[in-house]
């Protein structure tokens, strides 16, 4: 801005000293207005870094709950396909209207169902004469049988017939009397009885036979103790109705006899060589407990606790018994490989099959479909070898085999690793550390036909157990589930065999039950 000077020196210096006083007040508030905006800049720069902040993470809020509703809905479809191939999901458990999968490892020969040409069929023989127990003869009568053709009822017989046999059973209710004498001794004195069984304590009991099917009804079929009674009801039209107090308690007296039975069948059992065991939850009282299950193709021996854990497996004393000559199957139960224990592992493939399936539903990779194949496709190998009279795999099968595994293998790490956000991601890595850690214990049968590749023979043995929680519900204290484990272990042993499990029971409830050696020499 221009300023007009006068030439008076005293007037225009007081001139330019009040403009120079304006000129610093507008500088000052210049700088007020460039803090102000200054101040108002960071604060924008501030709130526009917390925006954004914010905005980050509602951003990778929407991203989690999106992956976590990614992972829900993974995970609900890998549960809407899990059945018996890939899970343990008894085929009594399909969800309805999916297609129920019977589990089936036989090959396909291409034939119809049903018997085959050439075939002999199985029908019921006739009896021989002197064995038919009664004769029912069947004439014309008086109930207005008449000629086919004319319908004239004068006719005479010609002398011919035709025979027909029949099988069936008559419940017949035997009331037996026992007498016992007594008897003086001529020389003392002494006045004696004969004696007296000890199964016939009472004045009047159920007899033996009347006992084991009431035992083979709780025990086999699984019958609750109420349809038990009602069931004898039934046969013997009412004469016979065993109440469920007494039922109880024959249950009860039956396991306490076979306590003795069941320790030396244990002491015989763990001088095999090969043994399989598992265990499954059941119910006691309300509570999750263990049924356990050990044995081959001739011993089925079972124990019951309160808990599944290494105190229950101790006081069993089995494993621990063991040496290192003895091979034991099961299903991946890592308490086997606790150091106190010196025998050798032997790992189900079924399962480690329905773990690949699982694997190949949950993350749609391809390496454990392959693994699965390699296999099944040498597990039939395995029977042809069989079949043709060879005790294991030559060597060069053998490295065959394991190329293959290693090839398979490595292509799984490698799509685990390439896609680590797969819902089922963590399932497969240790999958695959579990193969590569066990291998040899998967795959021993290679080497050794006499192995078994499944753990089936146990998973069979409990099935029962399985049948009857769902009948029962539970056991109502430990000592009855010991019962119940006590009995079974004597009739699936006796069956195992070949002793008539009726025979059997009927020997248990006259107090003479079959000992481990009577069975094992049989």
């Amino acid at each position: 801005m221009d300023m007009k000077l006068t030439g008076d020196i005293r007037c225009d210096f007081e001139k330019v000293t009040a403009e120079n006083v304006r000129l610093k007040d507008r500088i000052l508030g210049y700088q007020e207005t460039i803090s102000s905006l200054r101040s108002s800049l960071k604060a924008a720069r501030k709130s526009k870094d917390l925006q954004r902040a914010d905005y980050e993470e509602l951003l990778a809020q929407k991203d989690a709950v999106i992956k976590e509703l990614e992972n829900r809905l993974a995970h609900e479809l890998a549960l809407k396909g899990h059945d018996g191939t890939n899970t343990g999901t008894p085929t009594s458990q399909t969800p309805i209207g999916k297609k129920k999968v019977i589990p089936n490892s036989r090959r396909n020969t291409g034939k119809k169902k049903g018997g085959q040409p050439g075939h002999e069929k199985h029908i019921l023989t006739p009896p021989q004469a002197s064995t038919v127990t009664e004769t029912v003869e069947h004439g014309a009568g008086d109930d207005g049988f008449a000629c086919p053709d004319c319908g004239s009822e004068n006719f005479a017989p010609t002398g011919e017939s035709e025979t027909k046999y029949e099988y069936d059973i008559e419940v017949k209710v035997v009331r037996r009397e026992h007498i016992y004498y007594y008897y003086r001794c001529l020389d003392c004195g002494t006045q004696f009885r004969s004696m007296i069984e000890p199964q016939l304590k009472e004045k009047c009991q159920y007899g033996s036979m009347v006992q084991a099917v009431a035992l083979s009804l709780l025990d086999t079929v699984n019958a609750p103790v109420n349809k038990t009674g009602m069931f004898f009801a039934g046969m013997t039209a009412g004469e016979l109705a065993p109440c469920d107090g007494y039922i109880s308690k024959l249950q009860n007296r039956a396991g306490q006899t076979l306590v003795q039975f069941c320790e030396e069948l244990r002491l015989f059992m763990i001088t095999r060589t090969l043994l399989y065991w598992d265990d499954t939850v059941i119910m006691i009282n309300t509570a999750r407990a263990c049924f356990r299950f050990y044995g081959d193709e001739t011993i089925a021996y079972y124990t019951a606790h309160l808990h599944k854990d290494m105190e229950s497996l101790d006081d069993d004393s089995v494993l621990a018994l063991l040496t290192a000559d003895t091979k034991i199957m099961h299903d991946h139960n890592k308490v086997n490989y606790n150091d106190k224990y010196s025998f050798d592992n032997i790992e189900c493939n079924q399962h480690l099959q329905r773990d690949c399936q699982k694997n190949s539903n949950d993350t749609c990779h391809k390496w454990s479909d392959d693994l699965k194949e390699h296999i099944s496709r040498t597990i039939k190998d395995r029977k042809d070898a069989i079949d043709n009279g060879a005790s294991a795999f030559d060597d060069a099968y053998i490295k065959k085999f394991n190329r293959k595994l290693d090839k398979i293998l490595k292509s799984g790490w490698k799509e685990n690793l390439k896609d680590p956000s797969n819902y089922g991601a963590h399932f497969e890595e240790t999958l695959l550390k579990r193969i590569e850690e066990y291998r040899r214990n998967y795959f021993l049968w290679l080497e050794d036909f006499t192995l078994p590749t499944t753990n089936n023979l146990s998973e069979r043995g409990l099935r029962g157990i399985k049948s009857h929680m769902k009948i029962s519900g539970q056991f109502e204290s430990e000592k009855a589930a010991q019962n119940f484990a006590r009995i079974k272990t004597y009739i699936e042993t006796c069956r195992r065999n070949r002793i008539n499990e009726i025979l059997a029971l009927q020997r248990l409830c006259e107090g003479n039950p079959y000992t481990v050696e009577e069975i094992f020499t049989h």
